[in-house]
């Protein structure tokens, strides 16, 4: 069998890295019925190596060389391997395409069947919101891409869903070639990955590649802030907080964070689903799609202090953003005075290093479970002032 990209005839790939989304490229070519090979810059486990000499036409590891280049029609990247890979860079001289697995997917997937979610913050909430809201309509979502689940795991299998609703990273944005999703968002933007970027301009633009081939019929949704900030392609510019749009009952209580997601879920819905009215159901309905561990995730309270695990923060911008959702209602009804403290904790460091004292607790540390951030939070000194520093 063979494949077609981007006006190329595929019937041999090789594919670049075997972590989450090779691994998804590899069982893909083997439902397919495609021949492919595999170059791996690490060590393999030994049921890999087996797994590869049963299913591969070859493979290599310990590093990426051009030998398997011969016979390839296309290499398939991993988000992990670097834009400038020297793999890269031989199999373009060689005229050979290079393609993400975001491409190879929308091969095979209808665009009007795409939805896709960017940003530096609020990505995979705003794609389980989508998929549930989705849901609520009867509309099969199937909720994938950088959140855990490659596209291409399911991109084969569209009996089985209505809407592919992903979330997509810069990473796999900037090795696109042809992906075009129907509905495209835009969360927002601050300093992130720029060890991979290199600036904050280069940045910009992988994140803006998830409009570069819309067409005038698809519909690229971001904030308003964005307006002059990004170029949306030819896809019609949709501002998901100007004005907000009608949200499920209860909203106003979720907190600015919450609420901008939500408003972007809505958004992405409208577009998907004629007559789409998000005021039919309540946040609570919404179960565990507004609430996914790790984000602004409420511990419990310590000493009289509540704590709020926002574990999954990983930039100075998530932080600063959850710590007005958090706040900003509190002030509004006079409440703040009455609080304890906010306490940040700065990702990488030890926690009693980067506290600031505000008016609410939040541990800040990455993937950090319940049970250790109450173990560092009671060894604090309750009564410490110390520096507040941010590094993303």
């Amino acid at each position: 069998m063979g494949l077609r990209i981007a006006e190329h005839d595929v019937k041999r790939l090789l594919i670049v890295g075997f972590g989450v989304t090779g691994r998804a490229v590899a069982a893909f070519c083997v439902r397919q019925g495609l021949r492919f090979s595999l170059s791996e810059a690490g060590a393999l486990a030994p049921s890999d190596e087996t797994w590869l000499r049963q299913h591969a036409d070859d493979y290599e590891t310990g590093g990426h060389t051009g030998r398997l280049l011969g016979g390839v029609d296309a290499v398939v990247a991993s988000p992990g391997a670097p834009k400038g890979l020297g793999l890269f860079t031989e199999a373009t001289r060689r005229q050979i395409p290079v393609f993400s697995e975001l491409d190879v997917a929308c091969a095979e997937t209808a665009t009007e069947r795409i939805v896709a979610v960017t940003g530096t913050n609020g990505k995979s909430t705003t794609v389980s919101l989508i998929g549930a809201l989705l849901e609520s309509t009867g509309v099969r979502g199937c909720v994938a891409g950088n959140i855990g689940r490659p596209f291409l795991d399911v991109a084969d299998r569209a009996g089985e869903w209505d809407v592919a609703v992903l979330e997509v990273s810069s990473f796999q944005l900037e090795q696109s070639v042809i992906f075009r999703p129907h509905v495209g968002v835009l969360l927002n933007l601050a300093p992130n990955h720029l060890e991979r970027h290199g600036s904050m301009a280069a940045y910009t633009a992988a994140k803006a590649r998830l409009f570069a081939h819309q067409m005038p019929s698809d519909v690229a949704i971001l904030h308003s802030s964005l307006a002059t900030v990004v170029d949306h392609g030819r896809g019609s510019p949709v501002f998901y907080d100007r004005p907000f749009p009608p949200l499920p009952r209860g909203s106003e209580g979720i907190g600015e964070v919450r609420r901008l997601d939500l408003a972007a879920a809505v958004a992405a819905c409208t577009v998907m689903v004629p007559g789409f009215d998000a005021t039919r159901q309540t946040v609570d309905e919404l179960g565990q799609a507004l609430y996914l561990p790790y984000r602004q995730e409420p511990v419990g309270t310590i000493d009289g202090v509540r704590v709020i695990n926002d574990s999954k923060a990983n930039t100075c911008f998530v932080s600063t953003a959850a710590q007005l959702a958090k706040v900003k209602p509190l002030m509004d009804q006079g409440q703040v005075p009455g609080l304890k403290r906010l306490v940040v904790f700065e990702r990488g460091t030890p926690l009693d290093d980067r506290v600031l004292l505000l008016d609410d607790v939040v541990a800040h540390g990455r993937g950090m479970s319940q049970e250790e951030v109450e173990k560092r939070l009671a060894a604090l000194d309750p009564e410490a002032v110390m520096t507040f520093v941010y590094t993303s």
